[in-house]
């Protein structure tokens, strides 16, 4: 299954702006408790599957995103399983955590249809920012255009 099919309205993809993130069911949670529960910080969701071409390539800019915002918090979810995690976080040298979660569950709890896919969650917990993007320039490009400082 390949996730890198372009939707025609990509605004259309992820919870609506001011939105405030979904309650989640345990099996979500399990090892996010940290990560999840902070309240006034900025929060980056990331959205990925191992199977998408686009997602993939997008992994080598992260670690630039990490570093150019350390004031956020960043979380990646993927489709990948444990095994994976580990490798690319060892790879890429991510300090940021990495989360399992089906495309189904990005579709149900968070209306994710577009990957790869990032949200940024400012401090009162709403969705600040959304977007599909591709690279760190991607990021920037809606972080500047709304205004969100990582100061």
């Amino acid at each position: 299954m390949t996730s890198s099919a372009k939707p025609s309205r990509l605004s259309d993809t992820g919870l609506p702006l001011r939105a405030s993130l979904p309650e989640l069911p345990d099996y979500l949670k399990e090892g996010m408790e940290s990560a999840w529960n902070q309240s006034g910080t900025i929060r980056v969701l990331l959205f990925a599957s191992v199977y998408c071409t686009h997602c993939i390539d997008l992994l080598p800019h992260l670690q630039a995103i990490a570093e150019n915002h350390p004031s956020f918090s960043i979380r990646l979810f993927t489709t990948g399983d444990e095994e994976d995690h580990r490798s690319m976080q060892e790879y890429f040298s991510w300090n940021f955590p990495v989360s399992t979660m089906d495309q189904s569950d990005m579709e149900a709890y968070f209306e994710v249809t577009a990957l790869p896919f990032m949200m940024l969650v400012d401090e009162s917990d709403s969705v600040a920012a959304k977007g599909v993007i591709y690279n760190a320039d991607d990021f920037e490009q809606i972080v500047q255009f709304n205004r969100i400082s990582s100061s």
